[in-house]
């Protein structure tokens, strides 16, 4: 009996990433900044920037691989927790609103005029509902602007207009639209498919249960 070494041969791939149109997008944005609905109007990261940016901003930082706070993740755990983060500030800073905000002044008919009327409320609840509204809104815009510059240094791309304070004007004066940017920017929602309720936004990868 005769025999034949046999040796199989083995076809290696070579792994390509999902979003493997990347290198064709450095030194310019994928799209317009008011380009929100590129998509289609029920696209999630459109009704997350118009419904509630800063959860948007949180899978976009995931994303990104930064903290909660706008800066690079010295560790992993830093990254995975910055949509959970961010999800956490927004959910404390409306339930803090809702304790303490101020109910609006009502027009009253007074003495034969309609004038405003500011309700008896105590000063220091004016005081904490302004605060949190604030410091809000510093967090935000601070965190925006840090993940704008992020983005635009990833991706070589210039300023091309308020050289020098461009991100926080896009942050300060059009918040939602520039969280959708970002998130566009940094998924290729042509291939990846959103989800809202992931770190991401994307359809997570089913080999990664921690996102």
């Amino acid at each position: 009996m005769i025999t034949v070494p046999f040796t199989p041969t083995m076809k290696v791939v070579e792994a390509k990433p999902i979003n493997n149109r990347s290198e064709n997008i450095l030194g310019h944005w994928k799209d317009g900044l008011c380009d929100c609905c590129k998509f289609g109007c029920f696209h999630p990261h459109l009704w997350y920037a118009w419904c509630c940016p800063v959860v948007l901003m949180g899978q976009v930082l995931t994303r990104m691989k930064m903290n909660w706070l706008g800066n690079a993740a010295l560790e992993e755990t830093e990254w995975r927790s910055a949509f959970r983060n961010t999800l956490y500030v927004t959910i404390g800073y409306f339930v803090l609103r809702t304790i303490f905000k101020v109910p609006p002044a009502t027009l009253q008919f007074v003495d034969g005029h309609y004038k405003e009327v500011f309700p008896d409320v105590p000063i220091w609840k004016i005081i904490i509902d302004k605060v949190l509204i604030l410091t809000y809104a510093i967090y935000v815009l601070t965190v925006l602007t840090k993940l704008r510059r992020a983005v635009r240094a990833k991706y070589s791309i210039p300023e091309e207009r308020c050289l020098g304070c461009e991100d926080f004007c896009c942050s300060f004066w059009c918040t939602c639209c520039t969280a959708a940017q970002l998130a566009r920017q940094t998924a290729d929602y042509e291939v990846q498919h959103a989800q809202c309720c992931t770190s991401t936004g994307c359809v997570p990868d089913p080999s990664d249960s921690t996102v």
